[in-house]
């Protein structure tokens, strides 16, 4: 049965034991739908072969003290970025060294990203019973249902990781994986970019440059709004009226208001500052729009064609930035060329194509004109 802890003293009993662990499997529940930070709702650990400990951050607890294990252990993890991040602000630790089942099932040829029951049963045969997943975590007392799952959630992790590990050695993509969870760690610690928020904004990249400057411009400020307030970005202002505001460029509250779907908090509340932001459009920045076109997407195609080959998920490999990167004749992360192979750098270097029948192919060239 998991130990469930509600108070710092009982916490800090559990740290003490937990001292020596060398492991430290990790999840956590969470709510994200009402706010910019997530609302932490459960903590799950588990200590090399230990006990299940459920840690109630909405009880008297300080989680503060766990911060000397999220920096000295190595945290087990599934999909990991969104719980070191959250724990990081809960207790102080930063994570240190991590190794993530989703992203390790990448380099052994199970895809990603795949749950984790999908990945449980897979590799170790086990099913797994997930109807808690959307359940409403605040509610106290949590139920037997809902305690099983969180504890499930961990308890599996050791012994995902160890078969996963032992089959991306035997494939021969142990190193790549070491740099890939560096990179992905480094990025779930990193500060919000704000000035590339407007990436997440649907069709921001279709606009012209005038226009993708603009929407930018309100991204980012929206962004850092939602941050102040701690709530959804989207309750600041959705996305379509960020495009709408960048292509009409209304000089007044009245003319923002002649879009019938424009939200009156949007005008009423930041009026003033949108029509600020829109009065000086024409000098804004204009940020790079991702490189898309037939270019971009036969890079993709023949990162799916590497990962068939090699193993390794081309999501993981060529991501957007990396596409950017070499159709602008960049270069990209070591890790990531031995990762995609020589077949992949010969294609873009022109030198070998794709055959119809998913190929590498000498003869057949793909024309981007």
């Amino acid at each position: 049965m998991p130990v469930f802890i509600r108070s710092t003293a009982e916490l800090r009993h559990w740290v003490e034991r937990l001292a020596s662990c060398q492991v430290l499997a990790v999840d956590t529940e969470f709510h994200p739908e009402r706010k910019y930070f997530p609302e932490l709702m459960l903590v799950q650990l588990r200590g090399d072969e230990g006990e299940v400990l459920l840690i109630d951050p909405r009880g008297d607890v300080d989680l503060r003290l766990l911060s000397p294990l999220i920096e000295s252990k190595v945290l087990l993890v599934h999909g990991g970025e969104q719980d070191v991040d959250l724990l990081a602000r809960a207790t102080g630790g930063r994570a240190t060294r991590w190794f993530d089942t989703q992203v390790a099932a990448g380099f052994c040829g199970l895809g990603y990203p795949r749950r984790l029951g999908d990945l449980v049963l897979a590799v170790l045969g086990r099913a797994m019973d997930k109807g808690e997943t959307l359940s409403d975590w605040s509610r106290r007392p949590l139920s037997a249902e809902q305690l099983r799952y969180a504890a499930d959630d961990v308890l599996v992790l050791a012994p995902l990781a160890t078969a996963l590990r032992e089959r991306v050695e035997a494939m021969g993509h142990a190193a790549g994986l070491e740099a890939c969870l560096g990179e992905r760690l480094a990025e779930a610690h990193a500060a919000p970019a704000d000035e590339l928020a407007w990436r997440r904004v649907p069709s921001a990249h279709l606009l012209d440059d005038r226009e993708r400057a603009i929407v930018a411009a309100l991204a980012a400020w929206r962004e850092k709004s939602a941050r102040f307030s701690d709530v959804p970005p989207h309750s600041i202002a959705p996305d379509h009226v960020l495009v709408d505001l960048a292509r009409r460029r209304p000089q007044s509250a009245e003319a923002m208001r002649e879009n019938r779907r424009m939200p009156s908090q949007v005008w009423k509340q930041h009026g003033a500052t949108i029509l600020g932001i829109l009065a000086g459009a024409d000098r804004l920045p204009v940020p790079l729009a991702p490189i898309t076109g037939l270019a971009a997407d036969a890079l993709r195609l023949a990162a799916r064609l590497a990962e068939v080959e090699g193993g390794v998920a081309a999501a993981l490999v060529l991501q957007e930035r990396e596409v950017d990167y070499i159709l602008k004749g960049l270069q990209i992360a070591h890790w990531r060329l031995q990762a995609l192979g020589a077949a992949f750098l010969d294609f873009t270097r022109e030198r070998t194509a794709i055959s119809v029948r998913g190929k590498w192919s000498p003869t057949i060239a793909i024309d981007d004109r």
